[in-house]
């Protein structure tokens, strides 16, 4: 059965819409986007709203998207509790009591799988089903932190998107600049030519820029640090729901929720109308169950906007975006280059939202493509590394991070930090990094644990500083391994033991891992625990 017939769904988990489409390995230029939604008389579109809700006093059961009724408060925007701590974003999203953004991910996940595998299942028949392998590709903002990226992958794992499947992560902008490249016009793109992708989103804005080292198969390798931010078209929305209680004063906070969400809603639909036309000074947002506000500007049901405040809700977020688009086109002319086009993708941008979607299905079927492999090069987004001890050099290291091993009798300065990728470092799906270590021990207490750090800044310290973060744990167990494997040494006619051995890192789109390799072989079941 397995690799006879291969299916796979990519699944775009979006701030505001989700979507899920597929392909077969046999038919890998037929893309089908997965619609027919649940809905409780709702018109559905491509893509499905991020929405849950929970029924009363449960955490268990529950609706989802279109098939949530009107009345019904809801959680939208949790997407992004999995990577922000900031207690605006906490506050504006409450969660069920004693739920995590992880539960209600996993939950909303679990609704987006059983609805992707049902309606395989519908379409393909039983028989062709019985033989095929469904696989995932789950996208993933490229802004956000490896504890993000891991949260998600978590969430998708214990919503069954591994259970006899295989699932991975892919950066957004990266299935976006792959699906949107492949299909422009004839010589609308050209080999040698510089593209900036930037996809805009609800709530993260990602942005990567591509030069074409090949259209057919496609190639391109990334000519600057990948950058982005928490600006996408969601935080439009704050900026009106502030506004909106600002101006209402005590009045809003006697609405129901379902009617603050209601107004909300009613005001997405004006934003995605606004033109910003100077033969338009007023836009009207319809606010149920209140009649007239005079001093809300509330008149006949309807909060009333001008022109210049619907502005002031649009510019910092669009300004945050320009200033985004800049950068990266100043870093690729600080090299001598020029960009040839900006790719503007995702729903803010009005571009369709199905390019992330559909991008994720090509690159996830690239196996059964040998013609037309999408091969990207990346650039690392910022530096990995290890802290270490290392010997002690006067006048390199600071005496507060000396110390004397007690096993060697070696003076030793600790806290130092052996990086394995630089940021803006190109990377490949098939490169592996190598780095040296060796412990020394009188008697292996295992496991061993080594722990990673990542750091932002253009140039990392040498030590261990404020900016260099803890990310996850690596544990190894060697306790399988004979004695005669290590090193033996001796001081003052007592014998210890020296082991010499690899960390690797493999950093693939939207994931990355790391191996303990001891004479060649991989030790234990190496978990990578994520500083949560």
């Amino acid at each position: 059965m397995a690799g006879l017939h291969r299916i796979i769904v990519g699944l775009d988990f979006g701030t505001t819409y989700s979507a899920l489409a597929w392909a077969s390995s046999n038919l890998p230029g037929q893309i089908n986007l997965i619609g027919n939604w649940p809905s409780a008389g709702i018109l559905t579109h491509h893509s499905a709203p991020s929405e849950i809700a929970y029924h009363q006093g449960s955490t268990t059961d529950f609706s989802w998207g279109y098939d949530i009724p009107r009345t019904v408060r809801r959680l939208k925007w949790f997407k992004l509790l999995l990577e922000s701590n900031d207690d605006h974003v906490q506050s504006g999203m409450p969660l069920p009591p004693g739920m995590t953004a992880m539960d209600v991910t996993r939950d909303f996940l679990s609704a987006l799988y059983q609805h992707a595998i049902s309606t395989l299942w519908r379409q393909n028949g039983q028989a062709v089903m019985s033989m095929t392998r469904v696989d995932f590709v789950l996208t993933v903002p490229a802004v956000w932190s490896d504890t993000a990226k891991q949260r998600t992958r978590e969430a998708a794992v214990a919503a069954g998107m591994s259970n006899d499947h295989n699932l991975s992560l892919l950066s957004e902008p990266e299935a976006a600049a792959i699906y949107t490249i492949k299909n422009q016009d004839a010589n609308a793109i050209n080999v040698h030519d510089r593209i900036v992708v930037c996809d805009a989103g609800g709530g993260t804005v990602d942005l990567i820029s591509y030069t074409v080292l090949s259209i057919e198969p496609l190639k391109v390798t990334e000519c600057a640090v990948g950058t982005g931010d928490f600006c996408g078209s969601t935080y439009i929305d704050r900026n009106f729901e502030v506004l909106l209680q600002q101006r209402m004063g005590h009045h809003y906070h006697s609405l129901r929720v379902e009617t603050q969400q209601r107004i909300v809603k009613n005001f997405e639909e004006v934003k995605c109308a606004f033109r910003d036309k100077p033969d338009q000074n007023v836009y009207h947002v319809n606010v149920p169950t209140v009649n007239s506000i005079p001093e809300a500007g509330i008149y006949g049901g309807e909060f009333q906007l001008t022109r210049e405040e619907m502005r002031r809700l649009f510019d910092p977020i669009v300004n945050q975006i320009m200033v985004l688009i800049s950068g990266q086109i100043q870093s690729i002319c600080k090299e001598g280059y020029h960009v040839n086009s900006v790719l503007l993708v995702g729903g803010f941008g009005e571009s369709p939202a199905t390019a992330v979607v559909k991008g994720a299905v090509l690159r996830g079927l690239e196996p059964s493509l040998p013609l037309q492999v999408s091969h990207v090069v990346r650039r690392s987004r910022r530096h990995y590394g290890t802290p270490m001890s290392t010997l002690f050099i006067p006048g390199r290291h600071s005496e507060r991070d000396a110390y004397t091993d007690p096993i060697t009798g070696r003076r030793m300065a600790r806290n130092q930090v052996s990086w394995f990728l630089n940021k803006g470092d190109p990377i490949t799906d098939d490169r592996r990094i190598t780095r040296n270590f060796c412990r020394s021990f009188k008697k292996y207490s295992g496991p061993w644990v080594d722990s990673m750090v990542a750091c932002d800044l253009d140039r990392p310290p040498s030590r261990v500083t404020r900016d260099v973060k803890h990310i996850c744990n690596i544990t190894a167990d060697l306790s399988s391994v004979s004695k005669s494997s290590y090193e033996k040494k001796w001081r003052n006619w007592r014998r210890y033991y020296v082991a010499r051995y690899n960390l690797d890192l493999t950093i693939l789109s939207g994931e990355m891992k790391f191996e303990l390799i001891f004479r060649g072989a991989s030790y234990g079941s190496i978990s990578v625990d994520f500083d949560l």
